[in-house]
């Protein structure tokens, strides 16, 4: 494939770029969150329907209401987002921006699984699929009601040979022709995915060298996550080493191993915080023990991956990096809506939500 970064070749950067740029325009400011949280739901429904949600709302509030309207036509605006912008992609562009949303697949292929592991129906798993990447909803029906592990392979065989998911199921499975358990599953596709996007970025530009460095600040993040929780709850590290992602920018190889070797919360913050990871980490990595919970760190984490986004995407405005900052944007922008329904929903504090939105 040829250079994703280069602005040459086959790729459309310079009109992609410039359409992405329009969309930014549209998404909400800032300031419209603290006027969210002085509404109540069905406000705050009405209040997207009238803008960039609108025809999610109006498709679905026939059935829906309150919470679940929200979450629901937010997440399926963010999938007719995301696929519109593959589509107006072209050449070496749309094989990276298709690659990069090849994430939701696997989410929605986890979705499916968890759901069968877990006897719900479909319309309950539905709910929870969100088709941004190269797979359509009707795909993953196929996969839920398949009658076993080799239908589903076939179903995916069939869907696509382009996107991984064909051989990394035939390699998972045991010489009886069973998957494996669903969390050993889960870990290997993350890692495949990871695996297949670095490597389909040659670092040749400046553009690339940022977004490989992006994708492992990812991977840095997603590990952190990971860590957090295992250290959190105590659980040792030789049941858990295979839950960690190789091909971070700070926390890789002997650094991974070592972070996990380490026994209590208490001593695992402390040897982080030598990390430039740690940075913004201090205080709500304080807070989670006595709390009892992770959602400060989480926030934290979130955050500094979309400033390390925007600030890539003003350094090469045109190539994959304004694309990849739009989208995480549009990410941010449901994840703090539905942030702020679900805690109106539960009785949160208004203080408390503010706290758990990424601004």
């Amino acid at each position: 494939m040829a250079s994703p970064g280069s602005g040459s070749g086959a790729g459309n950067y310079a009109y992609a770029c410039a359409r992405v740029k329009a969309r930014k325009s549209s998404l909400l400011p800032h300031d419209t969150y603290p006027r969210l949280l002085n509404m109540d739901l069905s406000e705050i429904g009405r209040f997207i329907g009238e803008g960039q949600y609108r025809k999610e709302v109006d498709e679905l509030s026939a059935r829906y209401s309150g919470v679940d309207l929200i979450e629901l036509a937010t997440y399926l605006n963010l999938a007719r987002t995301y696929r519109s912008i593959l589509k107006f992609t072209k050449g070496e562009l749309r094989d990276t921006v298709r690659l990069y949303l090849n994430r939701w697949d696997v989410w929605n292929f986890k979705t499916v699984m968890r759901g069968r592991t877990a006897g719900l129906g479909w319309p309950e798993v539905s709910e929870e699929i969100i088709p941004a990447g190269a797979f359509d909803l009707q795909l993953f029906r196929s996969v839920f009601t398949a009658g076993g592990t080799e239908e589903m392979v076939s179903i995916l065989r069939k869907a696509s040979a382009a996107y991984g998911f064909e051989p990394l199921l035939l390699r998972l499975l045991d010489e009886k022709g069973a998957l494996p358990g669903l969390a050993e599953l889960e870990n290997s596709l993350e890692k495949e995915y990871y695996a297949r996007l670095l490597s389909t970025v040659p670092d040749n530009t400046t553009a690339n060298r940022l977004f490989r460095n992006y994708l492992k600040v990812e991977i840095d993040v997603v590990n952190l996550k990971t860590l957090f929780k295992l250290k959190l709850e105590n659980i040792p590290a030789e049941r858990s080493s295979e839950l960690l992602i190789e091909g971070g920018e700070e926390l890789d190889g002997p650094e991974l191993g070592k972070l996990l070797a380490i026994e209590g919360y208490d001593a695992f913050v402390a040897e982080l915080s030598g990390k430039k990871a740690f940075s913004d980490l201090r205080e709500p990595a304080t807070r989670a023990k006595d709390l009892g919970s992770l959602n400060g760190v989480i926030v934290a984490l979130d955050r500094l991956l979309g400033q390390r986004a925007r600030r890539f995407s003003h350094l090469y405005p045109l190539s994959v990096l304004p694309i990849i900052d739009y989208l995480l944007r549009k990410k941010i922008e449901v994840d703090n809506l539905r942030t702020v329904a679900r805690g109106k929903q539960s009785g949160l504090p208004e203080e408390e939500i503010r706290g758990l939105l990424l601004l």
